[in-house]
């Protein structure tokens, strides 16, 4: 463990956050909530890719690969047992559930190579993921579904966590962005968005010796703030890697404007509309 990338060690509730909107990076041991997610996705994917789905884009061409994992997306997106999860996993952490919104799961699937494709150069833009609209005191949840190295996750720069970064975010509104259905909302439906549409992204060179990477188990958690920027690691040889992630916001900490400072985000619009409650009115505890 870094510095910046920290076990988790019990901080519930108020703390657990706190120490987020600090920037601090948390990983969660696998447990028994996140142990059924994945395998619940897991059995899933291997359904559609078949029973090797890491090295599902050696069978398969492009587009079929596309179809396969924009299927899987939307149907993780919309799943109740996915929902459930997240219910579960704020519980884990103290935190009142029925006091959270959520931005449900979505599948993340990084290909060798995939970075070699024009159509795809948006999944490795370095980003905040507060440039897409999203609240500040947005907390992103990260889980990969099988064992991963530093090669094949992603990349923290955390020494911009409270320093402005040159991005083009003025130039995205979330009203724009879902006002053509849900496919960008649920990410990657449309194979041409990447070229089409704008996606923000870091717009100067930063040197590579600032970014920290990690390794993580399947079943582990990595939580961290919507302010940390962040990059996806190319893939240039391996097989692929599969993971999902959601993000929640705590209503009392946003209408409290509880949360880290916004230091360069000028993105429009209020992505908190097109987050769902953790907890259906309708459900129990």
């Amino acid at each position: 463990m870094s510095e910046l990338i920290q076990r988790h060690e019990g901080q519930t509730d108020r703390d657990f956050r706190a120490l987020l909107y600090a920037g601090t990076v948390l990983v969660l041991p696998p447990s028994e909530t996140t142990l059924r997610m994945r395998d619940n996705c897991w059995d899933r994917i291997c359904q559609i890719f078949g029973d090797d789905p890491r090295n599902a884009s050696k069978r398969l061409d492009g587009d079929q690969m596309f179809q396969k994992a924009g299927l899987l997306r939307r149907e993780f997106y919309e799943s109740e047992v996915c929902r459930q999860g997240i219910a579960d996993l704020l519980r884990q952490t103290g935190c009142d559930a029925k006091q959270h919104l959520c931005d449900p799961v979505r599948l993340r699937v990084i290909t060798e190579g995939g970075h070699h494709n024009p159509a795809a150069a948006p999944v490795y833009y370095a980003h905040r993921d507060t440039w897409y609209s999203n609240p500040q005191c947005q907390i992103t949840w990260w889980m990969p579904l099988h064992p991963v190295s530093k090669t094949e996750t992603f990349s923290f720069l955390p020494f911009y966590f409270d320093r402005a970064v040159v991005n083009d975010s003025g130039g995205f509104d979330y009203r724009q962005w879902t006002s053509k259905g849900t496919d960008l909302k649920i990410g990657w439906q449309d194979a041409d968005a990447g070229r089409r549409e704008l996606y923000p992204q870091l717009r100067e060179s930063l040197p590579q010796a600032q970014r920290v990477a990690f390794e993580a188990q399947a079943g582990e958690v990595i939580v961290f703030s919507g302010q940390h920027l962040h990059q996806t690691v190319p893939i240039e040889s391996g097989e692929t890697r599969l993971s999902i992630d959601f993000r929640t916001v705590c209503l009392p900490d946003h209408d409290g404007g509880v949360g880290p400072e916004n230091v360069d985000n000028r993105s429009t619009g209020d992505a908190l509309a097109g987050h769902i409650p953790v907890v259906s009115p309708d459900r129990g505890p």
